[in-house]
């Protein structure tokens, strides 16, 4: 099978790379950081393509699935992962702050599907499938997160797409699956705290998953394709129950929003600039619950 992975670098981009090439899968991996690509491709081989990409510029969007057809001749699925947050008071975000979470997690995404289901939609079968989309959201797209709302804002509207697309997409036998995964072992917290002078541990309490655990489980899904992967066992179950009690789950919401805030006081730290934004590595987005 011929997979391109956006955000393949680090974190669980890379987990799953190494898996689909351990397995014989042909690559196309992308990301922003290219030191990280090429000690990836020396640990996967050199047969596979990595790309400097930026998936908040369309034409490296089209650059990624292009590099697929031109040297594999198709596309079997699609791994949009690529993305990044930081934990923000909702009135200090700037326009230019929201415009670029935007453009990397949701038109990134979108331009990325694009270009792939026209590649997808005229090639024949394989396994009773022309391809599959796999956008990975976060548990955070069925509720929202205090300093993380734009964030999360982005993750559902990656999960409405997947959804839409997931029946649109259906006759053309293109299967749709969106990833959600609960806190995972990343560099996203610490990225976020770092540049965004907010502490996101409040919202991080728990056992976090080993960025392996997840790409297996999307190993799987990729296998025997499937609507949604929730890598987390009862992680589903527990926010379906969330939003029934929505009350209950604002109060405990508030506690967290709280401790961060103090946190935030006690050290007296200022929010990252424009300039250090550009630094943040788009390969993290699946790591926030």
């Amino acid at each position: 099978m011929v997979t391109v992975i956006t955000g393949a670098s680090s974190g669980i981009g890379r987990a799953l790379a190494v898996n689909l090439a351990h397995q014989g899968g042909k690559l196309v991996v992308g990301a922003r950081r290219l030191d990280r690509l090429q000690e990836l491709t020396q640990e996967i081989g050199c047969e596979h393509v990595a790309m400097q990409i930026d998936v908040s510029h369309a034409q490296d969007c089209d650059r990624i699935i292009s590099a697929a057809v031109e040297k594999f001749g198709r596309l079997d699925t699609l791994v949009c992962n690529a993305g990044f947050g930081f934990a923000r008071p909702f009135d200090a975000m700037t326009q230019e702050d929201i415009r670029r979470v935007f453009d990397t997690n949701l038109f990134g995404t979108i331009e990325c599907c694009r270009k792939a289901v026209d590649i997808m939609k005229r090639q024949e079968p394989r396994d009773g499938y022309r391809g599959q989309l796999m956008i990975v959201s976060s548990a955070c797209a069925r509720r929202g997160l205090p300093y993380f709302s734009t964030y999360a804002a982005t993750k559902a509207a990656q999960l409405s797409l997947a959804e839409g697309l997931r029946v649109e997409l259906k006759p053309m036998h293109i299967a749709v699956t969106s990833v959600h995964p609960v806190l995972c072992e990343t560099d996203f917290f610490s990225t976020a705290n770092e540049l965004s002078g907010m502490n996101p541990a409040a919202l991080a309490q728990g056992a976090k998953q080993p960025p392996q655990f997840v790409a297996d489980r999307m190993t799987h899904a990729i296998e025997r394709p499937s609507r949604e992967c929730w890598p987390k066992p009862m992680s589903r179950l527990s926010l379906t129950i969330a939003v029934m009690i929505p009350a209950i789950v604002d109060k405990v919401m508030g506690r967290m929003r709280d401790q961060m805030f103090r946190e935030h006081q006690n050290r007296g730290k200022t929010v990252c600039s424009e300039s250090d934004l550009s630094e943040i590595p788009a390969e993290e987005a699946s790591s926030l619950s």
